[in-house]
């Protein structure tokens, strides 16, 4: 027996701790986290639509050696439930997001639902644009890495702590741009809501101006009412979205004088966590301040 658990030890080191992702910034995450001890397979790619993704058998597949799979959670992933069906038994599913303080989707302000699972009333999955959130989820990774590798648990320590550290230094360089704009015109407008969490986080107003039906289409009575707000604000800037359809917005803006500004990366389908941020931020700060 004492030989044996020594052997699965080593195994352990020798290989890595096998584990999943279901969202491409949880990938970089749980990458920072485990270093050379985890073996990370990427089942939800960077540039793939998060909110339309469904696993295959292929997926399932794929997954077989996990020992965790982590999801964004807060109902991101819909298909959460009959995932679980489908594994092993000694597999789970973490939800990243799961214990990060949650904002639901409102009917103010303009903000309609971004799919047919997010409605308003519905819990907001973008928790990540807020970089505090992001903080809260390397430490749920480390957790459980250490949870599943006791052994590694001084490596994913330090690692989360590096990584939080990062992370901190990122969320000060945020409020830093975002004080260069002045205090009434930090005002948010992007196709759906995907942004609240940034915005509560950044001290931003909010307006969704475009909900994303299977159609992609807009009321006539949201349109006039967006571009009613948008007059009357005398918003300078509305931003499209990397995976959104940009031609309500576009008109919107043609019918306001406001601008169109570079797309943003709302639903975190980027390998690179910070480096979403960052081009974020530097597109928002541009276009208003």
């Amino acid at each position: 027996m004492k030989t044996l658990a020594l052997f699965l030890v080593f195994s352990l080191v020798a290989h890595g701790l096998d584990v999943a992702s279901l969202h491409p910034l949880i990938t970089d995450a749980v990458k920072q986290v485990g270093g050379d001890r985890v073996e990370v397979v990427e089942v939800v790619k960077p540039g793939t639509n998060v909110h339309q993704f469904q696993p295959r058998a292929s997926d399932i597949k794929k997954m077989a050696k996990a020992r965790i799979i982590f999801a964004s959670g807060k109902n991101l992933e819909p298909y959460l439930g009959d995932l679980q069906d489908s594994l092993q038994a000694h597999q789970i599913i973490v939800e990243v997001g799961k214990t990060i303080p949650s904002q639901k989707v409102s009917a103010k302000d303009q903000i309609y639902a971004c799919c047919q699972h997010h409605a308003v009333g519905g819990i907001d999955p973008h928790w990540w644009h807020n970089v505090r959130n992001m903080e809260r989820a390397v430490r749920v990774i480390e957790k459980e890495l250490i949870r599943f590798d006791p052994a590694g648990k001084e490596t994913y320590a330090a690692n989360s702590k590096a990584a939080r550290a990062r992370l901190t230094q990122l969320d000060r360089w945020v409020k830093g741009q975002v004080a260069t704009i002045p205090r009434n015109k930090r005002h948010l407008v992007t196709a759906h809501a995907a942004f609240g969490y940034f915005c509560k986080g950044y001290g931003f107003k909010a307006s969704f101006v475009q909900g994303l039906s299977a159609q992609g289409e807009v009321s006539a009575t949201q349109l006039a009412g967006a571009i009613q707000q948008l007059r009357k604000e005398g918003i300078p800037m509305v931003f499209p979205e990397q995976t959104a359809n940009p031609k309500v917005l576009a008109q919107i803006a043609r019918q306001t004088g406001a601008k169109v500004g570079d797309p943003l990366i709302a639903d975190g389908s980027t390998r690179s966590y910070q480096a979403m941020i960052m081009s974020n931020v530097n597109s928002i700060v541009g276009g208003l301040k």
